[in-house]
């Protein structure tokens, strides 16, 4: 039966209590030995950064990069597939495997992998083979959508006809396996999801997969894909009572998940926060009393979520949630000093949330702890470097150790920078 959690506005005041804005790490400028104009696409809980870089040229390819956080401008190109075409790193998960995508001899797109060593050229990930009985093609292009910190990689191979199949590649093999196999013929294909999340734990000796898949009526199903012996199980998250449609966003390595649903007068009825426990039981959803639309963005190993609201003014802030906690459960997180809103992105395992603000009209990268034990909330904003006023964080490593993003220095060229995090 699904459970719903209520708390009034003056009761989210109290739980998140004020925080304190304070300036502590500092960023490190990686470098532009890759190009002119950079930014950080990942990181690790080693510090190993990811990125990619536009040359000083009209006419030069984007240029893959990876650099150390503790090494101020040691940022190295990653080499491409084929030469004189263009790649792109995407993540680097914390065993040091790259994921992207680079542009073959043929100009087609297809996933790729590095490992962290910059001399090391990309493997490409291959699409599905063709089949005799029934007659189908082998697929033409690769792409990643989502991926884990063992390296394992989650995507789509892609027909020539662009039908999409949903695919794993695992951590350093090239081989794909098709997550809807165990049915027969060609409805294993095709099968038309949007993997979102892959958890790091493992059955079978492979990760479970969260995904939303089409249905017949348009109505998207937000689905768990868990590995048995041979094949994986899909499992259907069940919808919230009284909700139209809902969506998962992300999974932890329980397997618990985490999205939102969707009601039938979402005037009256706002989209809320749905958080499933397991792949069979109903969603724990969020209610604000304030009535505010509200949706859960991630969700940690430690099962607590990142949620997205629209307040009052129609700005948009952010919370987490612990949904088995119920109201106190709740921690707002309240804009930085100077700032009247945030935008998080990511929540760690050690609870924090790095988010960008409007510090001062300026955007600002900025780290949130949550309040514990009687100590209130604090939130770390970074300040920019290089003479500039603005910076953002785009990535964020799983541990809470290190995060990254983009700084925009004096003249207004992109730096791409990382920080290590007290």
């Amino acid at each position: 039966m699904m459970k719903m959690h209520s708390l009034g506005f003056a009761g989210c005041l109290l739980l998140s209590a004020a925080s304190l804005t304070v300036n502590a790490a500092a960023y490190t400028n990686l470098g532009h030995e890759a190009g002119a104009q950079c930014e950080t696409s990942g990181i690790n809980d080693s510090g190993i950064a990811v990125g990619n870089c536009t040359p000083a040229s009209a006419s030069a390819n984007n240029v893959p990069w990876l650099a150390d956080t503790n090494t101020e401008n040691s940022q190295v190109a990653l080499k491409p597939l084929v030469a004189e075409q263009p790649c792109r790193a995407l993540n680097i998960s914390n065993a040091g495997w790259i994921g992207g995508i680079c542009k073959n001899a043929n100009n087609v797109n297809t996933a790729v992998v590095w490992n962290a060593t910059p001399n090391n050229t990309p493997t490409p990930l291959k699409p599905l083979p063709g089949v005799v009985l029934p007659l189908r093609a082998a697929d033409v292009k690769t792409i990643i959508m989502a991926s884990n910190q063992r390296g394992d990689m989650v995507g789509w191979s892609i027909s020539s006809n662009q039908e999409l199949s949903t695919v794993i590649w695992l951590a350093g093999d090239d081989t794909p396996k098709r997550v809807f196999s165990s049915l027969l013929g060609l409805l294993g294909y095709n099968d038309k999801c949007v993997p979102v999340g892959v958890s790091d734990s493992l059955s079978n000796g492979y990760p479970s997969i969260a995904m939303n898949c089409p249905s017949t009526n348009g109505i998207t199903i937000p689905q768990v894909a868990k590995a048995n012996v041979t094949t994986y199980t899909i499992s259907s998250l069940p919808i919230a009572t009284g909700a139209n449609r809902c969506y998962v966003k992300g999974i932890n390595n329980t397997l618990q998940s985490v999205g939102y649903c969707e009601y039938p007068d979402t005037a009256t009825n706002p989209v809320r926060t749905a958080a499933w426990m397991t792949p069979t039981t109903a969603p724990l959803t969020l209610t604000l009393s304030i009535k505010s639309k509200n949706a859960g963005r991630a969700i940690n190993n430690s099962g607590v979520v990142l949620a997205s609201r629209q307040d009052d003014t129609g700005r948009v802030s952010d919370l987490t949630w612990i949904p088995l906690a119920g109201l106190a459960g709740i921690q707002l997180i309240q804009p930085p000093t100077g700032a009247v809103s945030t935008q998080a992105f990511g929540i760690a395992d050690n609870n924090t949330v790095a988010l960008n603000s409007d510090v001062d009209q300026y955007l600002t990268g900025c780290i949130w702890s949550p309040a514990t034990g009687g100590n209130a909330a604090t939130t770390h904003c970074l300040a920019s470097i290089g003479g500039g006023k603005k910076n953002w964080l785009s990535t964020f490593s799983q541990s809470g150790s290190y995060a990254g993003g983009v700084n925009l220095n004096s003249t207004q060229d992109m730096d791409a920078v990382a920080v290590e995090l007290p």
